[in-house]
């Protein structure tokens, strides 16, 4: 069976390793009242902090713009809700996470696969990972790189530690509050395309292996809880 490749809609793999630093660095740039222009010209100015002239202007740019700035449309409602509701995030790592979850479905897809082989006692390293998502990608040298960008990554932000031949293992969950449990269960779901979500599958599912998952606030705006037959209770996004 030849290996199915990325939904078109989907974003490219990660072709940077990203750091907490540089993620702040964009959300602050997105929640300024700006211009789109001026938000542009602002991005650019303070990645150069970052990386080289040229990767601010560009790939850098490119990457970043797409979690914070200007994400999917699917996503655009839930990661303005972050933007105007920080206090909900204890930890600015896990508010960063579940942003790339809900946008780059690529780091959902690695974030999918530790998860269930945590859950299973099994060890992964990067080349065990990379084989998994080929599996699921495709056989590309963007996807390859793209699984150590992304282990890279959510190393910097405290999710896992580990990498290159040495077993990844987890960190501590990062905490939560209510709503943020919510924002997490949201992010899941526009990382699956899910136009539904059963509470109790939203309260283990793989890709949060790393936050610690409280009760989700049914006030969050953009998911309501509806109950189906067999009071079979499930999030749907509004």
């Amino acid at each position: 069976m030849s290996p199915r490749q990325p939904d078109p809609r989907s974003p490219r793999p990660l072709d940077r390793a990203l750091s907490l630093p540089l993620l702040e660095t964009v959300y602050r740039i997105a929640s300024l009242d700006l211009k789109a222009e001026e938000r542009s010209a602002q991005l650019t100015i303070a990645l150069r902090e970052h990386t080289t002239d040229a990767d601010a202007k560009s790939r850098v740019k490119c990457a970043v713009s797409r979690i914070w700035i200007n994400p999917p449309q699917p996503a655009a409602a839930m990661i303005r809700w972050a933007i105007d509701n920080p206090e909900h995030f204890p930890d600015r790592r896990l508010m960063h996470t579940g942003a790339l979850l809900a946008t780059v479905p690529f780091v959902g897809s690695v974030l999918g696969h530790l998860g269930s082989s945590f859950a299973l006692d099994q060890t992964l390293t990067v080349p065990d990972l990379r084989r998994r998502v080929v599996a699921r990608w495709g056989q590309t040298s963007t996807v390859s790189e793209g699984v150590g960008k992304t282990i890279t990554s959510l190393r910097r932000l405290g999710v896992v530690e580990g990498g290159g031949r040495r077993p990844i293992t987890r960190c501590s969950p990062l905490a939560t509050s209510p709503l943020s449990a919510a924002w997490l269960v949201h992010a899941v779901m526009l990382c699956r395309h899910a136009e539904s979500l059963e509470v109790r599958e939203a309260a283990g599912v793989p890709e949060l292996f790393w936050a610690d998952q409280g009760m989700p606030d049914p006030s969050y705006p953009h998911l309501e809880l509806h109950t189906e037959a067999l009071n079979r209770r499930v999030w749907v996004p509004v």
